[in-house]
């Protein structure tokens, strides 16, 4: 870059940068598609460099261990009770004891879920 000075009429010099070393903004070329393009290649260079840094980190510490457990809380008490109200129904039901409404809606409930 080439920098020529220009002497004001108080006789201070200030840098005034050469033309020819700017690019016109025309000439830069690309417009939307090249700030694609730089995206794409920032993005690919962070996931490389995140990869690395994780393989770098694993080797340090050792691999991680991951574990998982399927939580469905409720899901093995609806179960039990289903099975029991089920069977207090088919009880009720050879004894020929009268259901009450309560445990008419309950087996139904478990009877859809099932």
């Amino acid at each position: 870059m080439t920098i020529k000075t220009q002497k004001r009429s108080y006789g201070t010099a200030i840098p005034r940068y050469h033309q020819a070393s700017q690019q016109p903004l025309s000439n830069q070329g690309g417009g939307m598609l090249q700030s694609f393009k730089e995206s794409l290649v920032g993005g690919f260079g962070a996931g490389i460099g995140m990869n690395i840094a994780d393989r770098a980190i694993s080797s340090i510490f050792g691999a991680r261990k991951v574990e998982v457990q399927h939580t469905n809380v409720g899901s093995d008490t609806e179960t039990n009770e289903c099975q029991n109200i089920i069977k207090l129904y088919k009880e009720s039901l050879s004894k020929g004891d009268i259901i009450s409404q309560t445990l008419q809606e309950k087996y139904e409930k478990c009877k859809s879920t099932w």
